[in-house]
């Protein structure tokens, strides 16, 4: 069937996205150092593994809730809200801290699961202008990384270091004006853009493609929750090494600050070479890269635990994630239906990563209480351990998305258009 697009928008669309992206990582790079530099002075480390339960708990409740407005045509205003609502909830911790002691918990937990849902966020409605008005062409999805992580390594050696970021009430009011910032440049992207005036794309799918689509998507949550499971643990450990070394709040988060600028620093130059990698042949391989290179500096760190290979390491393992990983994963998103991504990313990308975070806090929780303290060769080989499963089950995804194309393959070229069957037809005449 012949599709015609509806555009309501023009390609001013994708630069408001990728600047809501920068400011959200700029959020989700100051918000996280600030949360880690209270473990150990004003939060205790054994409180680590309830704590990022809980946060899971929450995240997994949050998403499921905004799962079930996102399936409408206007997504886009569920979006805003939640950046505004989160915004409040801030602005609430900041002003209450004082006569609260345990809204230092809250703000713990909500960083958590807020950060990762505003990031889900964020992509779906870059996932949507991919498809719609991209024509699901991921080549952009590296620009995007690369603005972002520009932004994330402004916060993390920038902000963390001004006099006031040391302070929990004016940096709580810091996040929730990036926030409300967010939701205020979101009102000028409607979405719905380029569109299909006809009926959906999805709507006519044979069995064995629906098959293929649910055994991909199947796939995706496991490399989800394995992925997000070895990344989580070993930063779980390694802000167990933070709190060890340094003794004050103040050294934690100008240090985790700085850390966090060097983890972005490491994306970034890892995505301008996975930039030219997602535009050759070896674009498919993005997936399976971070697990293979994770197991082996994993098991290469057995060698010698210290604290410094710890920050090699983290600032290695955060690099290729959020870029050969993300890469990879936008490629699987892209293949899928328009309409099950839209259903089914939220839930991936929030619940699965929360599931793996709960699965690393139950798995630092067992090596905490096994060994009376904290065993890094133990860590090290479960780290490894995953990494190397995350690579079977990423090949294996692959090996699904191979069979959903070839699958859609064999159907366009069954439903020829009319034009060109008479084009064939004159030919033959």
């Amino acid at each position: 069937m012949m599709k015609s697009y509806k555009t309501r928008l023009n390609d001013s669309s994708f630069p408001i996205l990728v600047l809501s992206y920068s400011l959200l990582m700029m959020h989700y790079v100051f918000s996280r150092a600030f949360r880690d530099s209270l473990l150990g002075s004003r939060l205790s480390i054994t409180e680590l593994p309830s704590l990022t339960v809980l946060g899971t708990l929450l995240a997994i409740t949050m998403s499921l809730v905004c799962s079930l407005f996102l399936r409408s045509d206007a997504r886009i205003h569920v979006v805003r809200i939640f950046y505004v609502l989160n915004a409040i909830a801030e602005a609430i911790i900041a002003l209450n801290v004082q006569n609260h002691p345990w809204m230092l918990r809250a703000y713990y937990i909500e960083v958590s699961a807020s950060t990762a849902i505003g990031l889900s966020l964020i992509w779906v409605l870059i996932g949507d202008w991919t498809s719609h008005c991209n024509h699901g062409d991921t080549g952009k999805v590296p620009s995007v990384l690369i603005s972002g992580t520009a932004a994330g390594m402004f916060a993390g050696f920038g902000l963390v270091h001004l006099p006031s970021a040391s302070d929990f009430r004016t940096s709580l009011l810091m996040l929730a004006i990036m926030d409300v910032s967010v939701s205020v440049l979101l009102l000028f992207h409607r979405d719905g853009s380029c569109m299909f005036a006809s009926k959906h794309k999805a709507d006519g799918r044979n069995e064995a493609r629906k098959h293929w689509s649910s055994a991909v998507v199947r796939m995706l949550v496991i490399v989800t929750i394995m992925g997000a499971s070895a990344s989580t643990l070993l930063d779980l450990v390694f802000r167990v090494r933070v709190a060890e070394h340094y003794s004050s709040q103040a050294a934690r988060i100008h240090f985790m600050g700085s850390m966090q600028g060097f983890l972005c620093l490491g994306a970034l130059l890892s995505q301008l070479v996975v930039r030219r990698i997602a535009a050759g042949k070896w674009a498919r391989q993005c997936l399976t890269l971070y697990p293979g290179i994770l197991t082996v500096a994993a098991l290469g760190s057995l060698l010698t635990p210290v604290f410094s290979v710890f920050e090699f390491l983290r600032i290695g393992e955060y690099s290729l994630r959020n870029s050969a990983s993300r890469c990879g994963t936008e490629m699987v998103y892209a293949a899928l239906p328009d309409r099950l991504r839209v259903e089914v990313r939220p839930l991936i990308d929030v619940v699965g990563e929360r599931v793996g975070d709960m699965s690393a806090a139950g798995l630092l929780h067992l090596l905490l209480a096994a060994n009376a303290g904290l065993n890094l060769r133990s860590t090290l080989l479960v780290v490894a351990g995953l990494g190397a499963s995350l690579w079977f089950c990423s090949s294996w995804l692959l090996g699904r998305v191979d069979h959903m194309k070839a699958l859609e393959e064999v159907e366009r070229e069954k439903q020829l258009p009319l034009q060109k069957l008479a084009r064939e037809g004159a030919v033959l005449a």
